[in-house]
């Protein structure tokens, strides 16, 4: 199990679109190899704390959809005065832990 991690950081009053950004993915990643599950969550302390959190079979699915042409054409559907507000304040990647109950 991979599991990639990434804080985003968006004005409040802008935390809405990103979340209906989300919603409304073109879920590419759904079909690529070894994609699992995406999650993305909102701190209800500060909306425009964000964290998008994905989980693949191994690192090696997830780095093979980060370098594909779906990866590209998702990020290229965000509008462009979004994507400028939006920062990556935190990217972590879960590789060294096992799943082992549930």
């Amino acid at each position: 199990m991979y599991v990639s991690m990434s804080r985003l950081a968006i004005p409040a009053e802008r935390a809405s679109e990103l979340v209906d950004a989300f919603r409304g993915r073109a879920h590419l990643a759904d079909e690529a190899d070894g994609f699992i599950d995406l999650q993305v969550w909102q701190s209800d302390r500060d909306l425009g704390d964000i964290l998008m959190v994905s989980r693949w079979r191994d690192r090696s699915a997830f780095t093979a959809y980060m370098k594909s042409a779906a990866h590209q054409v998702s990020h290229d559907r965000i509008d462009p005065g979004l994507k400028q507000d939006i920062a990556l304040k935190r990217l972590d990647h879960l590789h060294t832990y096992e799943v082992v109950a549930e």
